[in-house]
């Protein structure tokens, strides 16, 4: 009998021992999460235990480039930090040689974080120094919650019929959002951009978002067309037309996971947002089947074209394009509207890839191609290529110049005024006219709240001169000068990080200066600058080039930073991360 009895212990204890180990071992592979401020690297796996918490993550960079990650990275639940304590296949600080990132792109690396006590399911993957998080990363390996209400989860989806006929039409669209799944302790950056054949602006409209995760957007638009939202690192694409209202509602973790490389296979068709109004079942449809209106949009793509020889590419690309072609004619599921607007989207992509490597080839004869994102590069290459202005080609230079010239000048001279008349389209000429206005009115609008200065210094400045000559006057106050340009993501982002600097050190005598240079266009870099607080200055080549080689700045974003007494302090290239600009600035005010 003790026999049995201490048998049937033994086994007990196994059972309970095992599991223990259940518990001090969890694991999920491909953890889903909220939203990303980077792309540089994904999370593959998260194990954990009693001794730590195992990450297995992917590093995405260019070929060549180190593999580096800061000591102060760290998983982060609330209040509760799990610092990083060792890592495989990455340098921690560069304190030990660094291996480089692989010609694919990408390298698998290991990092190791204390332990995550039971009962936390998310936390947020954390890097202060560079300034990027992945939000929400779940423990438990299922999807994040987000209250979806009844109405959206239970309508029916429809397919798209038909494209509305692409006919010129100026007037104000209108966008009503919702961001589902949004927290305000979140940083998320949102930017609209559309298709605007008057003047394409790449740095976009910068959305702000309640602390309920509704926004508004209002746009000026000449033709129904493309327009994307971009939330951190993913994308949603949206059909415009104007004179008409939309509203979506976006989860906020679907669309996430649907840009990020180890999940969009299981998040890349499933519906991302939903839409009421105009052109809600092509926005449907758009925000579920992830079809690109792009084949640069594929990171893959622009891997695989950058390897092509010169005689192989035009054959690459044509082969991309059909293949893209063949799948959307077989695929069932997605209906004619938005079979149509995918294709031509790929079609003028196609045609402008080949024309930024060569002569275009083909023509395209169907009015429904002034719907593709690319047309007026078309229509550019057109003329460059074949000598045919096609189209609306002529009025859209003429109204492009008397468009830049108000840019420029805030006011439309005689000779604008003449070469409007020019203009045969009615549409062209009242698209100018309202555009024009509602830069004015933007402009006046932050004139008067001061959020930026427009500066000049005398193009005759030069040498050791120049630096002085634009911080003289702030002798006494503390000044960041930001090396930057229009064309430049990393600057944007860093900006982005800055506002909430300059939000922090309000009460300090600080002042915030902006330097370009002829890389940016006047016209885009004045339209950029009204939503960037602070003193601005375009400068000459010149001018530009001996800043950047006299205190360093071999890449752009670059910093200095001046003290009160006018002396330079600290230079970076590359954002050092607000933290550092803070205690920097502190430092330079005191």
């Amino acid at each position: 009998m003790k026999k049995y009895v201490w048998i049937l212990c033994l086994l007990g204890c196994i059972a309970l021992t095992a599991q223990a180990e259940n518990y001090r071992k969890r694991d999920v592979t491909n953890p889903c999460f909220v939203t990303a401020t980077t792309s540089k690297i994904e999370i593959k796996k998260i194990i954990q235990t009693d001794e730590q918490t195992q990450v297995d993550a992917v590093l995405y960079g260019r070929p060549g480039e180190v593999a580096v990650i800061s000591s102060n990275t760290c998983l982060r639940s609330g209040k509760q930090e799990f610092p990083l304590r060792e890592a495989a296949h990455v340098s921690i600080d560069g304190k030990t040689v660094p291996e480089r990132i692989p010609d694919s792109g990408k390298m698998d690396i290991i990092l190791s974080f204390a332990p995550i006590p039971q009962g936390i399911h998310t936390v947020d993957f954390v890097e202060k120094d560079e300034g990027w998080t992945i939000y929400g990363v779940q423990l438990t390996g299922i999807e994040p919650y987000v209250y979806v209400p009844s109405f959206l989860q239970t309508r029916r989806f429809e397919q798209s019929r038909t494209l509305p006929q692409p006919q010129l039409k100026s007037g104000k669209a209108v966008i009503n959002g919702y961001i589902l799944g949004y927290n305000p302790s979140m940083e998320l950056e949102v930017v609209f951009r559309h298709s605007d054949w008057l003047f394409y602006n790449e740095w976009g409209q910068t959305v702000r978002i309640r602390q309920d995760g509704s926004f508004h957007i209002e746009t000026d638009l000449l033709l129904a067309g493309g327009a994307k939202l971009q939330i951190n690192k993913a994308q949603l694409d949206m059909f415009l037309v104007p004179g008409e209202e939309t509203t979506v509602y976006i989860h906020l973790p679907r669309l996430s996971m649907s840009a990020s490389h180890l999940l969009k296979e299981k998040y890349g068709q499933q519906q991302k947002a939903w839409f009421d109004g105009s052109m809600a079942n092509l926005n449907d449809e758009l925000a579920t089947w992830g079809y690109p209106l792009s084949m640069e949009e594929d990171p893959d793509f622009k891997f695989m074209a950058s390897e092509q020889s010169a005689d192989k590419f035009n054959e690459f690309v044509k082969g991309h394009y059909d293949r893209y072609e063949r799948n959307l004619q077989d695929d069932k599921k997605v209906g004619e509207a938005y079979r149509q607007y995918v294709l031509l989207n790929l079609k003028m992509n196609e045609l402008v890839v080949l024309g930024k490597k060569g002569a275009m080839p083909g023509i395209v004869k169907s009015p429904y191609f002034r719907y593709g994102y690319d047309y007026t590069t078309y229509l550019e290459y057109m003329e460059r290529d074949k000598g045919q202005v096609v189209d609306l080609w002529e009025d859209v230079k003429k109204a492009r110049e008397v468009y830049q010239n108000f840019v420029k000048e805030h006011r439309f001279s005689s000779d604008d005024k003449e070469l409007m008349k020019t203009i045969t389209q009615p549409e062209i000429q009242k698209y100018v006219k309202e555009r024009a206005e509602a830069l004015e009115a933007q402009a006046a609008l932050a004139q008067s709240n001061k959020s930026f200065v427009i500066a000049e210094l005398d193009k005759n400045v030069s040498g050791a001169d120049i630096l002085p000559s634009i911080i003289s006057s702030y002798r006494g106050q503390a000044v960041l000068i930001d090396f930057w340009a229009t064309w430049c993501g990393p600057c944007r982002k860093s900006m982005f990080a800055i506002r909430d600097l300059k939000k922090k050190l309000a009460s300090k005598d600080i002042v915030y200066i902006y330097l370009t240079g002829p890389s940016s266009p006047e016209a885009e870099w004045k339209t950029a600058i009204t939503d960037i607080k602070g003193v601005h200055y375009r400068l000459k080549k010149e001018q530009w080039d001996y800043l950047c080689q006299t205190y360093g700045i071999k890449a752009i974003p670059g910093y200095l930073v001046i003290s009160y007494d006018g002396k330079l302090q600290d230079q970076y290239t590359g954002f050092p991360g607000t933290d550092v600009l803070m205690k920097d600035l502190l430092r330079a005010s005191e």
